[in-house]
This record gives structure tokens, C-alpha cells and sequence, in this order.
């Protein structure tokens, strides 16, 4: 893994704010050497962006659930898929809202060809904010984000619950959720999956 320091992010995001736009939903991104890292990419914001696109076109969602190896599948309404991914949208990640939350680092990945930027929270992240990480793959070639990766903790009575999203731009979503109990042993409760592109 070879590291870089890119600390600075422009977006131009294109076709979010309309519904009615069938064009996927694409962000570029420049980086500069020189710049201060004052902001951050508002990730919220892209989500949900790509979900209007999704509601605009004429596809239904593909649900897989997996539980204890056993695998079931469904079609979904597009709305139940947005009160599917509620947890991940909150606390919304702004330009500012985090900065003194997080740190940002960044590293070009020679193992999957993609630039990433790193999140992580600092020692001030009070315990009300669940969020716990996320990272922004970037497409060397396109400079484009082509996936992001957010990381919630909860506390439960039998332990510790981790939920992870990734967000394959245009393609698919996908959460699972751990738990790391108090005995030490770590088990998978749910894996899902939601595709709407079959295109791959």
C-alpha cells in the first residue's frame, strides 16, 4: 500500500438535486498537495442523491438477506429501502459539521486501483455520535467515487453492534451487522444486500 498525502477534495455533483434526471449520478474529484484539509465531502448529501436517481428510474430493488447461512431474497419498493438505510444517514456528514471529530487521511491503493480517503474520530467524538468510520474510494482514472464505506457502533445488552454500509455508486448497497459480545466471540447477525443495477 502505497500512501499519499491528497488533503483536499472538490466535488461537483452531478444530477443530484433532481429526481427526474435518468443520467447517473457521478462526483469528480481533484486533489491538491498544497491546500489545508478545512472540509470534508458531504457523504450524506451523495447518498442521497443516489437515491433520487433511484427513484427515478424504472427498476426494483433486489433485497438478499442472509441469516445464519441461510439466504432469502426479495423485490422492494424503493421506499422501503430508504427507511432501510435511515440508520446511515444520520448524523449527516457535512462539509464542517465533523471536522472536529474526525481526522482525514488519504493513500492511493495499488491492490484495488482506487484513491482512499480515511476517516476516523479523534479523541473529542462525544459517545452520542454512533458514527465510528468511513472511507471514499476514488477512481484514479475517471476521478470519480466509484464507493463509500461508513462504520456505526451501537451498545446492546448482549454486546457491542457494528453495521456496516458500503455504497457501490449507481450499483448496489450492502449492510452487514456484528456483534461483538461480551465474552470476546464475534458473530455476523445479518448480512443484506440491495441491487438495482444487474448490469454486472
Amino acid at each position: 500500500m502505497k500512501k499519499a498525502f491528497l488533503p483536499a477534495i472538490f466535488i461537483f455533483l452531478t444530477g443530484c438535486n433532481t429526481a427526474t434526471n435518468t443520467t447517473p449520478v457521478t462526483t469528480s474529484v481533484t486533489t491538491n498537495t498544497e491546500a489545508k484539509k478545512d472540509s470534508f465531502f458531504p457523504v450524506t448529501s451523495f447518498i442521497k442523491g443516489q437515491l433520487l436517481l433511484l427513484d427515478s428510474l424504472p427498476v426494483t430493488p433486489l433485497h438478499t438477506t442472509v441469516i445464519n447461512n441461510k439466504t432469502d431474497s426479495v423485490w422492494i419498493k424503493k421506499s422501503e429501502l430508504v427507511a432501510l438505510l435511515q440508520d446511515f444517514l444520520s448524523p449527516e456528514i457535512k462539509e464542517t459539521n465533523l471536522i472536529n471529530y474526525f481526522k482525514e487521511t488519504s493513500f492511493k491503493d495499488q491492490t484495488i486501483n482506487a484513491i482512499t480517503f480515511t476517516y476516523d474520530p479523534l479523541p473529542t467524538l462525544p459517545d452520542s455520535i454512533s458514527l465510528r468510520h468511513w472511507d471514499i474510494y476514488i477512481d484514479p482514472e475517471s476521478d470519480k467515487i466509484s464507493k463509500i464505506y461508513l462504520v456505526k457502533q451501537f451498545k446492546e445488552k448482549e454486546g457491542i453492534v457494528t453495521r456496516q454500509l458500503t455504497w457501490k455508486t449507481n450499483k448496489w448497497a450492502s449492510i452487514n451487522t456484528i456483534i461483538n459480545m461480551s465474552n470476546g466471540n464475534t458473530a455476523l447477525l445479518k448480512a443484506e444486500k440491495f441491487i438495482w443495477n444487474f448490469n454486472e
